[in-house]
Formats: C-alpha cells, structure tokens, sequence
C-alpha cells in the first residue's frame, strides 16, 4: 500500500463537469504511488494552479466537458487550462487527455477545430494504427485488441485535425481517435475511464440523444454489460503505463533539480 510522503510526485486531474469523474483511471494512478490533486473547474475556479506554478505537479489528466473548445470565449477556465496544455508541451510534462480534453490538447498544440464526420454514442470500434504497438501508453490496447481494432466508450459530436507534428495512434472512418504529441502528450477522444456504473448513467441521461444519432439505447446497455470487465482491464492497463510516464517525469524533474 503506498503513502502519502512530501516527495510524492502529483498528478493534476482537470474535472469539468461532475458526472465524468477520474472513474476507473484513478485506482492505477493512485496504486503507483502519484498524488491525484483534482481541479474542479466549475465549482473551485480558485483552484487551479497558476502556470508559472505547474511544476508543482508531474502529470496532467484533462477530462471530458459537455463544453466544446469553440466555447472558450464563454468560460475563463478553459482559456487557462489551454495554458497549462502549452506550458506541459514546453516541459514535455507527461498529459492524458480524454474526450473533451484531447480536444483541448490537440487545440494547445495548434490544431484545427472540426465537427465530427459523426456523432459518437456508446460502444464504437477504433482501429489502432501501427505506431500504437510501440507507443509507451496506448501498446496495452493493441495487446488486447481483435486484430488491430478496439472497442471503446464514446460520448461526442465534436472533433479535431491532428495537430502538426503528431503520431495518429487510433482513427475510425476519418474520426481521430488516437494520438500522440511531443514525447509525452497523449489524446484519446473516447472515454475511456468511465466504468459500468457511469455507462448506464450516460445511455439513461442521454437516451434521446443516442436516438437521434440512431444508437439504439437497450442495444448500448447490453454491450456494457459484455465488455465492462475487460475495458476495466484495459483502463487499469493503460493507467499504469501512463503513471510510469508520470513518475518518470518526476525523476528526471527531481535529479536535475539537484544537479
């Protein structure tokens, strides 16, 4: 079991709305030994770090918002999260972006704002494209993949371009779902924290909406159902590697501190 000590590396965790927590992401976070340090934009504006104060901090998860990055201009906190986005990129601070939150980073990292060729709703199949068998973060998908396809949550109408510079790591029929910017950013436009409990919530709350993209609700519960233990397995998968990413950064941070 790990404890808290003064050394211990912290993980800044970006909340934007309340029902699309850190969910099955924050156990391997936590079991590595990171500090999650959560951010609530909404409901503790006063709480988010200054940019000059992010090395504070070891790693970044910006979660998913019912907010889109074309509104930036309405709230105050996604311009600054925007700048903690750039200020990681400079620092090569290790980033997971889920959702709305690699809509953000690929915005932070120069990219174009684009609809989505199609609303995604529920459980969609993503193809994993060959540089995401070596990537350090995402190789746990492709282990457990049916070839080089995956199936992964998703709750969206918008998307990006891939920002310059980028290693697309997961595409579905022109949507980017997968990418890695820098040597320690990483986008995912599906949602892959949420757990069983929080899937039902979603086709519950947004059952009208899964229908007018011609999702079929009871279809979407079902596949829950199916596959909640294994997307458990890959989240935790994933989560860990990310940490490693984290902790890492932390080392390299600390021993240059006292070189």
């Amino acid at each position: 079991m790990s404890t808290t000590t003064p050394e211990q590396p912290r993980v800044l965790v970006v909340l934007h709305d309340v029902d699309d927590n850190l969910n099955e992401l924050a156990e391997p976070l936590a079991a590595a030994g990171l500090r999650i340090v959560m951010w609530d934009v909404e409901r503790d504006p006063e709480g988010a770090p200054a940019v000059d104060a992010l090395d504070q901090f070891s790693g970044i998860v910006s979660l998913g918002a019912y907010a889109g990055v074309r509104d930036e201009p309405k709230h105050a906190w996604m311009t600054h999260e925007k700048r903690l986005l750039e200020r990681a990129l400079q620092t090569e601070m290790p980033v997971l972006g889920l959702c709305f939150g690699s809509q953000l980073l690929a915005a932070a990292g120069g990219a174009a704002f684009r609809p989505s060729p199609k609303p995604e709703y529920g459980w969609t199949s993503v193809r994993l494209t060959p540089a995401a068998a070596g990537d350090p973060v995402i190789a746990p998908l492709v282990r457990t993949a049916d070839g080089d396809a995956v199936d992964v949550f998703h709750y969206h109408d918008d998307s990006y371009e891939l920002p310059k510079g980028a290693v697309l790591l997961g595409e579905t029929d022109g949507i980017i779902e997968a990418y890695r910017l820098g040597s320690a950013a990483w986008g995912l436009q599906f949602h892959l924290e949420v757990g069983l409990a929080t899937q039902l919530a979603w086709i519950a709350g947004g059952r009208r909406a899964y229908e007018r993209a011609g999702v079929d609700p009871e279809e979407q519960e079902r596949l829950s159902h199916e596959n909640y233990r294994r997307y458990r397995e890959q989240a935790h998968a994933v989560g860990t590697a990310f940490a490693e990413q984290v902790l890492a950064y932390a080392q390299r941070t600390r021993s240059a501190a006292s070189a």
